[in-house]
């Protein structure tokens, strides 16, 4: 209930400050496709580049404050370091850890998002901010736990640091870019990037600050109906169900755009998208969270609404509940087709091959293993992986009435070598997302949709027997675009 309520307070936070913006918000609100639309209105610096050692110090005082709240505030064990563990991680090296998945997947890119933002708002670019991610996560895996360092919270911290790292800069900068910002549009910027928010407050805008972008940010919910089963094949058949999840489900959720499709961008995230949504029942919950940024493309255009875009993008994929946990950090390349079939009629298709540079997919086999091995531990209940993805978007729209879009994303995961064998077996998963939607606009910025959404897994693993499952949702929603 606290988290529903805070999600809420969030929300009207946000509704308030994207919501009558003004003229410069309605000049951006016309007709994409208008050659008039203004990609962006950069917000005059006001300050310099800072001296490398600031962002450095930082990154420094931001470890040494969580590692002193960890220490002496919650007495974690993990926090009891030092220079004899010091000593260790640099002679016996790096080790792949055991963490909870929120704690991989969610806390250490939000820590990583946390460094980013330090050399971002003073002054850095993408890349080079990217660096001091990678910098502040391999101090704090070398000094300031007592666990051995280790390789995926590397990857996710600075990788997916970076991803939400810009992300929240760019929204944290924008609302406070806005004409006339105030109270709230401050307050909802340090909420998003507290670091680079305080900072852009001593010494105003960065020169690297991108002002006021177009974005749209819609917001949904809705009920219906949850279905599924799961088939063990080591299990007897009298412990086979084909009815595991079956009950009513209600969901909410929200997609922001940022920046524009179809432009060539100048820097790294100047588009990308972002979306949320979680599913609730009484057999579990299912949480996604996908967030794709654009690093370089290249634009062709044979007008004003009919262009292709190639691109190449970063990808940050995350399912978690009671039903799934899997997650993905890709780097891959992107096409993006718009064209006019007629006046009325917009088709617009994206397909995107990535390569898996950190993946993760739950496993269920402990009891299995156990019973097969004296020596087996449990230790954590997924596996990383490397592997690929593939995800594919058709949208076709009959402007001002509505939309008809199918998404689907697939992932291949082989299990990561060496990551065994103190923990499970190798092998292979196979995770498929289809969400098929139908959508009609009402006045006011509403729009009603039916949508099918469908979940697949396959499992095949070393020393043990195949496993499939698969959950289907269906439900009627609707939405608000602010």
């Amino acid at each position: 209930m606290k988290k529903l309520i805070g999600i809420l307070c969030f929300t009207l936070l946000t509704a308030h400050v994207f919501a009558n913006e003004g003229a410069v918000a309605d000049s951006l609100k016309q007709d994409s496709t208008s050659s008039a639309m203004p990609e962006f209105t950069p917000r005059s610096p006001t300050g310099s580049r800072l001296p490398v050692i600031v962002p450095f110090g930082e990154v420094t005082f931001l470890n040494l404050f969580v590692w002193g709240w960890d220490r002496y505030v919650l007495q974690k064990d993990y926090a009891k370091t030092g220079p004899s563990y010091w000593e260790r991680n640099f002679k016996e090296g790096w080790k792949w850890d055991d963490n909870h998945f929120a704690i991989n997947f969610f806390g250490h890119p939000y820590q990583g998002s946390m460094y980013y933002a330090a050399a971002r708002s003073a002054g850095y670019d993408f890349y080079a901010s990217f660096f001091f991610a990678l910098t502040g996560s391999w101090m704090w895996e070398e000094f300031c736990e007592t666990e051995y360092p280790a390789p995926n919270d590397l990857i996710a911290t600075s990788v997916g640091g970076t991803i939400y790292g810009e992300m929240l800069y760019r929204i944290a900068t924008r609302a406070v870019s806005k004409p006339g910002a105030g109270l709230l549009e401050n307050l909802f910027a340090f909420a998003a990037s507290p670091v680079a928010t305080f900072q852009e407050w001593i010494n105003g805008p960065s020169l690297t600050n991108p002002g006021y972008a177009p974005m749209e940010w819609s917001i949904y919910t809705g009920v219906g109906h949850r279905f599924g089963d799961e088939y063990r094949y080591d299990q007897d058949a009298d412990d086979r169900s084909d009815n595991d999840w079956d009950s009513p489900s209600a969901f909410y959720g929200l997609n922001l755009v940022y920046g524009r499709p179809d432009r060539k961008i100048k820097e790294p995230f100047e588009y990308f998208t972002f979306s949320f949504v979680q599913d609730q029942s009484e057999d579990g919950m299912l949480m996604r969270v996908s967030s794709v940024g654009k690093l370089k493309n290249l634009n062709m255009r044979h007008n004003n609404t009919n262009w292709m875009d190639l691109a190449a993008y970063l990808h940050f994929d995350t399912f978690y509940g009671d039903l799934v946990e899997m997650s993905a950090l890709s780097i891959g390349l992107g096409a993006d087709v718009s064209v006019d079939l007629s006046d009325r009629f917009n088709f617009r298709m994206i397909h995107m091959p990535s390569y898996v540079l950190l993946g993760s997919s739950d496993f269920n086999y402990d009891n299995v293993l156990a019973s097969a091995d004296s020596n087996y531990k449990v230790t954590r209940n997924y596996q990383y992986s490397l592997g690929g993805s593939y995800k594919a978007t058709l949208q076709l729209e009959w402007k001002n009435i509505g939309r008809f879009y199918n998404y689907a994303a697939a992932y291949l995961f082989r299990s990561w070598p060496n990551t065994e064998p103190h923990y499970g077996t190798n092998g292979y998963d196979f995770v498929f997302l289809n969400n098929l939607g139908l959508e009609v606009n009402l006045p006011l910025d509403f729009a009603v949709g039916l949508r099918l959404n469908s979940y697949a897994k396959i499992a095949a693993y070393e020393r043990v027997e195949p496993m499939s499952r698969s959950m289907h949702a269906i439900g009627a929603y609707v939405r608000y675009t602010l």
